[in-house]
């Protein structure tokens, strides 16, 4: 059998016949993944895993009527195949295998359990051929993982959305190379005297139809596909050519650019980040790595990377904090200079007593690990008297600035800082609300 003018897997053909044996009869496909695979490999080895994991199959095997089919796919992986009297029968058997058949890893006297995930896919309800109810059950697997669920079951519109997630990541990828995304810059703010003290760079997608696709939306579609660095790259190289034409500034000014677990570890890292630091130090310009909370690495090796990096004069931010879950620990050691609360406490803090004291307790946990607090998210004047009050040193927000392209930057500091460009609300020393 052919599809498209290639041979298909032997799995594939077996289904095929088992349809063709049965028409018209409603038939499950269970497409299964042994969650544990890797870690029993890691840590007993390719052999052991493999002997686990053809050991599961056989007693799966023997757990249903005899002649239905189990098959062992490559890996981890597995197939179920059978005729059951109704929809409800097939979902039965899903629960049964991912919850009361839950399988063991066995070595010696320790017993180890081992999630099971399944895709679930129906002919003739999802597909008529073999290898479209193939393709669906992997499908209703890939969501199940990304859910978090013990097993999910295909739904039409999926197909829709996985072939427009594909469209998306090699549109992402086409415009990486040809190197059409945008960087703009959002200007952050001292509380007291209003002296803008840096940017933060963010990336923009525009697409050839002219439309915006949020970071929160490519910024992870990038990760998943292995395209990060080389989007980060590209912010470097932004960031370096728009500084080298900025005029130089008479006080420190520093650009904080997001960062990645994935970019950090990368062998090209700290090369290209002491060729961007470099570049841009003539116009007293220095770079602050923004690391989510959640993503934070916690190796030795890791954080004595990160405070070599911060001997030579690169600032480190922890972006969205109070989003993760952080260790008090981890805190004291990481090399940082700025804590970045997230915008989600700081938009109802004007009248929000338990994010208020959140803030507060954040601000000086933040404080007595000689870090500063930027508040993030400062979209009206209330929110900044609020912040103010509780000793955050810096704002970041619309109520400041949108973010802007980097020809903008100069001009916007020099009105800003004039005042000329509109009222501008700073705090004096006694935490006074004047006018400039």
């Amino acid at each position: 059998m052919e599809v498209s003018g290639k041979r298909i897997s032997p799995s594939i053909r077996f289904i095929d016949q088992y349809l063709a044996n049965r028409p018209g009869s409603l038939t499950g496909l269970l497409l299964g993944q042994l969650d544990a695979f890797n870690r029993i490999t890691t840590t007993f080895g390719h052999d052991q895993s493999n002997d686990f994991c053809a050991q599961y199959a056989e007693k799966l095997r023997q757990s249903f009527r005899p002649g239905t089919p189990v098959i062992r796919l490559s890996g981890r992986r597995f197939a179920v195949i059978f005729s059951p009297d109704s929809m409800a029968g097939i979902i039965d058997v899903a629960a049964e295998i991912t919850e009361d058949k839950q399988p063991e890893f066995e070595v010696g006297d320790d017993h180890f359990l081992v999630d099971v995930t399944l895709g679930v896919a129906v002919h003739p309800t999802h597909a008529d051929d073999a290898p479209s109810l193939f393709r669906r059950a992997e499908l209703a697997l890939q969501s199940a993982m990304k859910r978090e669920l013990a097993y999910d079951i295909y739904r039409p519109d999926a197909t829709r959305q996985q072939a427009t997630l594909w469209k998306l990541e090699s549109d992402l990828d086409k415009a990486i190379q040809e190197r059409r995304l945008e960087v703009y810059y959002q200007p952050k703010v001292e509380v007291t005297g209003g002296k803008v003290n840096g940017v933060e760079a963010l990336v923009r997608w525009r697409t050839e139809s002219g439309s915006f696709i949020p970071p929160e939306d490519f910024v992870p579609m990038a990760e998943g596909s292995g395209r990060i660095c080389a989007l980060t790259w590209l912010v470097f190289d932004s960031v370096r050519a728009i500084v080298e034409n900025w005029t130089y500034f008479e006080e420190p000014f520093s650009v904080a650019i997001n960062v990645t677990p994935a970019v950090l570890e990368h062998e090209e890292f700290h090369s290209r980040l002491l060729e961007l630091q470099e570049s841009i130090a003539e116009q007293n310009v220095t770079v602050t790595l923004e690391l989510t909370e959640d993503s934070l690495l916690q190796g030795e090796k890791e954080l004595a990377a990160l405070g070599e990096l911060r001997d030579l004069g690169v600032g480190f931010a922890i972006d969205d904090f109070g989003k993760g879950y952080s260790s008090l620990t981890y805190l004291k050691e990481l090399p940082a200079t700025e804590i970045k609360i997230d915008k989600q406490f700081i938009g109802t803090i004007s009248h929000d007593e338990t994010d208020r004291q959140i803030v507060k307790s954040v601000i000086d946990l933040a404080h007595a690990l000689d870090m500063k607090v930027v508040a993030e998210g400062v979209d009206n004047e209330e929110n900044l008297a609020v912040v103010a009050e509780l000793g955050c040193e810096m704002v970041q927000g619309f109520f400041i600035a949108r973010p802007m392209r980097g020809e903008a930057v100069r001009d916007w500091i020099a009105n800003y800082s004039s005042g000329s460009s509109r009222t501008k609300l700073v705090y004096n020393s006694d935490l006074m609300l004047v006018e400039n």
